[in-house]
């Protein structure tokens, strides 16, 4: 595969011209030593000369040698250059050189270039590591594997949402999502819809999720803006340069196809921990409307004085006695027998179910005499652990490269994906939030979640004002995506020698597309929150088109000398079309529809942006050691103020190789490269002038404050809300880089570190104004914020031998953001969250932090309690930050006689998070830990009280039991759990954890020369260690810049084990 991948590549920088006077003609053949198949694009160039030439599709190659030309070296990437003596025939093996199989990576505009040349640091990931685990999902596949990237998703749901970040945050509110690159075509990745406040709600897919793993043949990272300068704006949040697999892989001669199937198995990964001895209810009363359950033992049901079946009450005189049982209403609603036995009910895993994971994919390639082709189809079908949830996505993908002329190119790359995301809502009133909190004595899957004779009136443990009983809205209540998408591009490249022997000239045109649409519906059915239903349709339509044009000039000016040059035009227009049609208050039930809505209201705008930028690039290699390149990027940009549209950009780099001065060439340190990088590039806001819009009707009542004409008071247009600041300009990034790269003892052991510092200045947000302005916000310049981002990659080989080998890799990032500044008279803003807690960006802290109401304390930092013994809420403050001290991914690869074992490990050391599941717990009676101080015959908080104008220890004693506080007039505990609900701070938990990322085990089953099959067993996310118990700690809201800093009720994580089978023919 690599032999052939990077044959066009080799032939743009190793095609040299031949010599035409007093020359011998020779003519030769590469094959490789491994198998016998011809090496095609292998380098053959005259020793202590320029000339030189590459083998053809067949490996065989023609050259005119000078009569002074005694020696030629023959070499491909991936091999072992070898020297053989001129003569008229030259046969050459060449031996696999693992050493330097990873030597040459992609980077900006789709240019490989070799690893030692690089003055930033890049990183990339191959097809097997993404796929190992067989996971559908392109983000959660990079988890752990690369240094300087945090990926943070939000739950384990088909679809569910990640946040993607390359060395933090550059962005307090805006997009902090790395640009993706496929195949040379930038295309969109992020949410097309923002979470908001993320506290109600569905979640919103990244558009990530439309790319099939099984397509990509590498990946890789250009973290630093040096590395990504090139792309300008657009790639001020780093870059993911995805190569999917081609022809140029594949053998000459019939096609190679192959085929990919996996099934896996869900299941929540992390459960909470409840309690089952209490009951439903309040002061150790019964009370089947509570939403709580803080009533007696459940053994005790039959005997409670209102509902026992023991005793006498309005029940039992009406139905008579019926022992041992007790009167449930909601039974009798259903249409049930009132009367049951005390049960504990698993009503968690009662509602859960094992989820599973079906992935398809074949893909035919072949290389021909002129070119290449590859085309793929591919399906994944997921249904979620929560029902009701699912997706089903399909992929098609068709590439081709042919070549017209010797000097001229042409391909073209397509992708075509349909796909369906199935949700339920999280957060707040989402549908755990009636799931966890069910009274262990409530038979929340057995009793019927509607009325008997009534599907439209809800029948569960609580009240249904604002919330949706579980099972109830899994069958009324619809969440769903679907998109189509299209990408792609074509090129025609032309080639020439101008005539010499060392230089080359190469001028290529790109045009590509990314267009796509995703209609949403989120239908709330008849009798949503005791009402009458609502539905919302709402999309996007967005075609992004992209023309490029590069001209590269390549000219070996002596054998130590190599000058390269780069000039480019891009042109980016994307339009934006959304829709979006409202309805409520079904006029009947049973077609919840939103032509069956009695209020109606519809919106729709269209807005188009466009970007040209020229660049342009430098770089100067010395004697292979010493590398410099300094490019430059002028962005002209419409959607910025007139008279503020044009940018300019600017970076360079430097490495040297220093092990190549032979005082320092040793056995030891067999590889040593430090580099340097400085760049400055900018994100551009969405500048709108102010104007007016109709108003929203509904009912025949205008939304919103209208202006009025002077003419008979007819209601024309609204204000809109928000002014922008006719001065604004892009944020600008200045980041500096310092790193090295290392390799000792021929490779058993390589290290590289890269410190980077990025200073962000000129931050564009909203500000809110006075009412008195008429404007609701302003959006303008302020503020800063800055990165210092460690990442260090230390790759051991300790064992490399023909049947037995064994390899591991740590990435390790430190990655600190903190907020410099704001605009003036402005301390903090907000991200998301309730009125309290919020998450919101401080000046002077971590970029986020977690803001609300914390503990009263004594200035020395004691707890001060209330005359109870209970604590008190203090003063609204920061009370959490979410940055973790650091990451630490390791990966181990273990393969003896071709039975391998991979592993990815992950590790998230401190950051906090405001963790409410767990508190709500608390709260409502039925966690582990409410049940666990229930059985207490008293306890004591650590703090002090006020006595006197004194503070003393605290001694009051919180009794456990109800009866044992109203006997002793002191707190009961669940006083102490409804006291620590008032302190957000409570419900702040450390977010470390180590996670068992992936587990996965292959091995060949069957191998022949005409058809191989591998099987594998995998695992993901099964092993989870961690400081919050009974939760994922990485379930959290919404796909914004708050996510993983806040969670109540979020949709959990979930565990895969599974199996697949790779067939090639």
């Amino acid at each position: 595969m690599m032999k052939k991948l990077t044959y066009f590549l080799l032939c743009i920088f190793m095609c040299i011209g031949t010599a035409t006077a007093q020359n011998v003609k020779v003519t030769g053949h590469v094959t490789a030593a491994e198998d016998g198949e011809p090496v095609i694009g292998a380098s053959i160039i005259v020793k202590g000369t320029t000339i030189g030439t590459v083998t053809d599709y067949d490996g065989n190659f023609s050259l005119e040698v000078p009569r002074t030309g005694k020696t030629l070296v023959v070499s491909y990437i991936g091999m072992k250059s070898q020297e053989v003596a001129v003569s008229n025939s030259v046969n050459v093996k060449l031996g696999s050189d693992t050493q330097n199989l990873d030597e040459v990576v992609v980077t900006a505009l789709g240019i490989s270039k070799e690893k030692k040349a690089l003055g930033y640091a890049v990183q990339d990931v191959k097809s097997d590591e993404l796929n190992q685990a067989a996971s559908n999902n392109l983000s959660t596949a990079l988890q752990g594997k690369v240094s300087g990237v945090e990926i943070t998703p939000s739950s384990g749901m088909p679809g569910a949402s990640s946040k993607i970040t390359i060395r933090g945050s550059r962005s307090f509110t805006g997009d902090n999502t790395p640009l993706y690159v496929v195949d040379g075509m930038p295309i969109s990745s992020s949410s097309d819809v923002s979470t908001g406040n993320s506290v109600t709600g569905a979640d919103f897919a990244n558009r990530s999720v439309d790319l099939d793993p099984n397509d990509i043949e590498s990946i890789n990272i250009l973290k630093g803006q040096a590395a990504s300068a090139l792309y300008g704006m657009r790639a001020s949040n780093g870059v993911v340069v995805i190569t999917t697999k081609s022809g140029k892989g594949a053998k000459k001669g019939k096609p190679e196809i192959t085929y990919n199937t996996s099934l896996s198995f869900d299941k929540m990964s992390v459960k909470p921990e409840v309690q089952t001895q209490y009951a439903q209810g309040t002061k150790g009363n019964f009370n089947p409307n509570a939403s709580t359950s803080w009533g007696p033992l459940i053994t005790e049901l039959p005997n409670d004085a209102s509902y026992g079946g023991n005793t006498d009450n309005k029940y039992t005189k009406a139905l008579g006695k019926h022992e041992g049982q007790y009167y449930v209403p909601q039974r009798a609603k259903a249409g049930l027998d009132p009367w049951a036995y005390p049960q504990v009910y698993n009503n968690i895993d009662d509602f859960f179910r094992t989820g599973s994971t079906y992935n398809n994919s074949i893909n035919v390639m072949q290389s021909l005499d002129k070119g290449n082709y590859s085309f793929s189809l591919g399906n994944s079908t997921a249904q979620g652990i929560v029902p009701s949830t699912g997706l089903n996505r399909y992929n098609a993908k068709l590439s081709a490269t042919t070549t017209l002329h010797p000097n001229w190119t042409t391909g073209f790359s397509g992708n075509f994906i349909t796909s369906k995301i199935t949700k339920q809502t999280s957060a707040n009133n989402g549908i755990v939030a009636t799931v966890y909190p069910a009274p262990a004595s409530y038979d929340l899957a057995g009793i019927p979640s509607y009325v008997e004779g009534d599907p439209y009136t809800q029948n569960t443990y609580r009240s249904t004002g604002g919330f949706d009983g579980a099972y109830w809205a899994i069958n009324n209540n619809k969440f769903i995506e679907r998109s189509q998408r299209f990408f792609g591009n074509t090129y025609v490249q032309y080639q020439t020698k101008l005539n010499t022997d060392n230089m080359k000239l190469t001028a290529k045109y790109q045009l590509g597309e990314d267009a796509y649409t995703t209609n949403y519906t989120d239908s709330w059915g008849y009798g949503h929150s005791n009402g009458r239903g609502e539905i919302d349709k709402y999309g996007y339509t967005i075609n992004e088109l992209n023309s490029l044009f590069t001209l590269a000039y390549n000219w070996n000016i002596n054998e130590d000398l190599v000058f390269d040059a780069l000039y480019g035009n891009e042109f980016v227009h994307k339009s934006t079309t959304w829709t979006d049609a409202y309805g409520s208050t079904y006029n009947f039930p049973g077609w919840n529809d939103i032509n069956n809505a009695t209020v109606h209201q519809s919106y729709s705008s269209y807005y188009k942006k466009r970007t040209v930028g020229n660049f342009g690039s430098l770089s100067l290699a010395w004697k292979n050691q010493l590398f410099f390149n300094a490019t430059g990027r002028q962005d002209i940009v419409s959607s910025m103020p007139h008279g503020n549209r044009t940018f300019f950009y600017p970076s360079a780099s430097l490495g040297w190789i220093f092990t190549e001065q032979p005082m320092l060439k040793n056995d030891i340190l067999t590889y040593g490269k430090i580099r340097a990088s400085y760049a400055e590039v900018g994100m551009a806001g969405d500048y709108i002038r102010s104007y007016y819009s109709v108003p929203g009707y509904g009912g025949g009542f205008s939304s919103g404050t209208p202006v009025q004409y002077p003419i008979g008071g007819v209601v024309a247009y609204t204000p809109n809300s928000t002014v922008y600041d006719p001065n604004l300009k892009p944020q600008n990034t200045k980041s500096y880089e310092l790193g090295a790269d290392l390799t000792f003892l021929n490779g058993l052991i390589s290290l590289s570190y890269t410190y980077s510092r990025q200073n962000v200045k000129d931050q564009i947000f909203s500000v809110p104004l006075a009412a008195s302005t008429g404007y609701g916000s302003l959006v303008t310049n302020g503020g800063s914020i800055h990165t210092n981002a460690h990442e260090v990659t230390l790759g051991i080989k300790p064992i490399d031998m023909k049947n037995f080998k064994w390899d591991m890799q740590f990435n390790f990032s430190k990655i600190d953001n903190y907020v410099d500044k704001l605009a003036e008279g402005v301390n903090s803003i907000f991200l998301g969250g309730f009125t309290e807690p919020q998450v919101r960006a401080g000046i002077g802290y971590k970029f986020p932090v977690i803001y609300g109401v914390s503990y009263l304390r004594t200035d020395d930092g004691q707890l001060l309690l209330d005359s109870r013994g209970l604590p008190q809420a203090g003063e609204e403050k920061v009370i959490g930050t979410v940055s973790p001290k650091f990451t630490l991914g390791f990966n181990t690869n273990f393969e003896i006689y071709k039975l391998r074992i991979s592993a990815v490990l992950d590790w998230k050391n401190g950051g906090q998070m405001y963790a409410a599941t767990s508190g709500m717990l608390d709260y409502y009676g039925v966690s582990k830990k409410s049940g666990d101080y229930r059985n207490k015959e008293s306890f004591i908080i650590d703090g002090v009280q006020e006595v006197n104008g004194q503070y003393v220890k605290n001694t009051s004693k919180i009794y456990g039991s109800q009866s044992e506080a109203k006997a002793n007039n002191a707190a009961s505990a669940q006083d102490y759990f409804t006291a620590m609900n008032d302190v957000s701070e409570s419900m702040i938990a450390e977010n470390s954890f180590i996670k068992l990322r992936e587990l996965s085990l292959s091995y060949p089953v069957f191998e022949k020369s005409w058809l191989k099959v591998d099987a594998s067993l995998f695992a993901r996310n099964i092993i989870v260690w961690s400081k919050l118990k009974g939760q994922d700690p990485e379930a959290s809201q919404g796909n914004t810049n708050m996510s993983g800093a806040f969670e109540r009720f979020s949709l959990p994580g979930s565990s895969s084990f599974g199996f697949g089978f790779n067939v090639k023919f």
